[in-house]
């Protein structure tokens, strides 16, 4: 099986008690709700909304870290203290961002296909 890069599958199949259906399931919800809520971060960066920014980052970020994404945890966390501290979000924040949510979301669902607990 191909190594996960930016998510680690053990972290949500431990935190649903070892539940492969659960897992698949929260996997799915995942996939179903991060793109609307990435949406609002991007809409808020825009308009400059650094409170709506501040509050989408942090409750997209409390998402991926059930994922073990790491690397997007971080990077979330690093704009919402920056707009906290700064009130502004780097202008290449959202592209490099978006792709990186992208590779969560294709290992988000390989892990839903793929993924049964024996490789924690």
């Amino acid at each position: 099986m191909q190594a996960y890069r930016h998510i680690d599958p053990a972290v949500l199949f431990q935190a649903t008690g070892h539940d492969l259906e659960m897992f698949r399931a929260l996997s799915q919800t995942y996939l179903d709700t991060a793109p609307a809520m990435f949406a609002r971060v991007e809409q808020a960066v825009h308009s400059g909304a650094t409170q709506a920014i501040v509050h989408g980052c942090h409750t997209l970020r409390g998402t991926v870290a059930l994922l073990g994404a790491s690397a997007l945890v971080a990077r979330l966390a690093e704009l919402e203290q920056l707009v906290r501290h700064q009130g502004v979000a780097a202008p290449d924040w959202l592209a490099e961002t978006a792709a990186l949510l992208g590779a969560v979301e294709q290992e988000v669902c390989r892990s839903m296909l793929d993924y049964t607990g024996a490789q924690a």
